[in-house]
């Protein structure tokens, strides 16, 4: 595959999940208020859960704007530098945290007594994916960065 069409790949992936992603921060406040309305006893929880789900997404954004740097890097073929290493990382680093915040925002909404059970072991799945998404992430930093310098040194001796 070409750079230019793996960069379109790339971006087509960021666009579908950053749409996924608005959708979603659409209607879990109109199903949340849904349910608030409809139970009041869970009224209370309705603004506390709706405003950590939103700082809960919004690093995911900016990851997916990070991911599009890297597309243009794939495009420009400039993937092995210390730039796009760097980016990376970064993309690993919000991911890492993200999946602390939103672990420790579920135990606190548990002690709270603003969480169901079920609710919390859903949070842990998608902490498990996050973390292991950060972990492969890392990885893949830790790589680029070394094919960056074997890269340097390669056109230093050209």
């Amino acid at each position: 595959m070409s750079s230019k069409t793996l960069c379109n790949i790339v971006r087509i992936a960021v666009i579908a999940v950053a749409g996924c992603g608005f959708i979603a921060c659409y209607y879990l406040p109109s199903y949340g208020s849904e349910i608030a309305n409809n139970n009041p006893e869970f009224a209370h929880c309705y603004i506390p859960w709706l405003v950590f789900l939103w700082l809960a997404a919004a690093p995911c954004f900016a990851f997916l704007v990070l991911i599009w740097k890297v597309s243009t890097a794939i495009k420009n073929e400039t993937v092995f530098s210390f730039q796009t290493a760097r980016i990376i990382k970064a993309c690993a680093m919000i991911l890492f945290g993200n999946a602390a915040f939103f672990f420790i925002g579920n135990i606190v909404f548990m002690l709270l007594g603003m969480n169901h059970p079920s609710v919390l072991l859903l949070s842990i799945i998608i902490d498990v994916f996050g973390l292991s998404l950060a972990v492969l992430i890392a990885v893949l930093s830790r790589y680029l960065t070394k094919a960056a310098a074997l890269q340097e040194e390669a056109d230093g001796t050209i």
